[in-house]
Order: C-alpha cells, then sequence, then structure tokens
C-alpha cells in the first residue's frame, strides 16, 4: 500500500517543505531551560502572539501567548516553535505513546548511550533504557523522554542507513 502513495503526486496541493513543529508549554523559561539548556537547541528568537490573532488563528477566546522560536544547531531548516498560550485549556492532554493523537519530536544523536548517561545526570527522566531496532537498511538505537510539561522527545542514534 505504501509503494502506491510514492508513486503518486496530488495536482491540488504540493507541499514544499516542512516549515516548523509546535510544542505548546505551560512555562516558557522552564521549557528554554530544556531544549536551550539542556537540549543545547538554539533561541533564534521570540514573540507575542496577540489575543485577536491567536483567537482567530486557533479557535480559541481570550487567549493570547508567547511564541519562541528554537533551531537545532547547524541545521537552520530545522524549527521548533515552543508556545505558552495563556486562556488556553489548562490541562495534562500529553496522550501516551502509541494512543491515537500522541505526538513526539525526535533527535539524531552520536552516542546515545553517553548522551542518557548525561541526561540522567542533569535529572532528565527517560521512558526506557535505548532499544534497539532493525531496519530494511541499517537499524536505530532510540529511547524517549519527556519535557517539563509530559511532551515526548525521542533521541535516536542511527547506524548504517537506517533512520
Amino acid at each position: 500500500m505504501l509503494s502506491q502513495y510514492r508513486a503518486e503526486r496530488s495536482t491540488f496541493m504540493q507541499v514544499r517543505a516542512l516549515n516548523h513543529i509546535a510544542v505548546t508549554v505551560s512555562d516558557t523559561q522552564r521549557s528554554l531551560d530544556f531544549y536551550v539548556g539542556t537540549l543545547g537547541l538554539i533561541q533564534v528568537e521570540q514573540h507575542h502572539l496577540p489575543m485577536s490573532s491567536i483567537d482567530t488563528v486557533f479557535g480559541l477566546t481570550g487567549a493570547s501567548g508567547t511564541s519562541t522560536r528554537l533551531q537545532v544547531p547547524g541545521q537552520p531548516e530545522i524549527l521548533i516553535d515552543i508556545m505558552e498560550i495563556n486562556g488556553a485549556q489548562d490541562g495534562t492532554s500529553v496522550q501516551p505513546l502509541g494512543s491515537i493523537g500522541s505526538t513526539h519530536m525526535a533527535f539524531t544523536v552520536e552516542d546515545l548511550g553517553s548522551v542518557v548517561a548525561e541526561l540522567r545526570a542533569k535529572g532528565v527522566v527517560f521512558v526506557s533504557d535505548p532499544v534497539t531496532f532493525h531496519l530494511t537498511d541499517g537499524s536505530a538505537t532510540v529511547c524517549f523522554m519527556r519535557d517539563p510539561d509530559g511532551n515526548y522527545v525521542e533521541l535516536e542514534e542511527v547506524h548504517g542507513g537506517g533512520h
């Protein structure tokens, strides 16, 4: 079934690039401490999101917020927005991994074992120890951690041609 989708190209809309991903957080500074201070991403901009704009585009009432754009070092095309939305629904709506609606972002690293040990020493809690998956073209060793709001973050070390 997958090969059928690889062969077809829609004429309706042609996606040219992935622009960014966004993660909604409860405390921008705490999230920056994690993503910039602990994981080493780079903060490239921050701006206020006015109530009228947020209400319109998100379909909310009385919400405003801040969006902070982060970048993966050495890869300016990979952008992550950390969004704190005031007046949005408070909650613990992060779905468990494997559930419909669950999400995560993944970062490729070298020497995953050392990275995990260093992050654990900094207090980061992991869902499990690293696990290796054998793929068609190589293998990947992966593990998941959670950010301060419970969002899932995957670390992956690629062996051979796998991703």
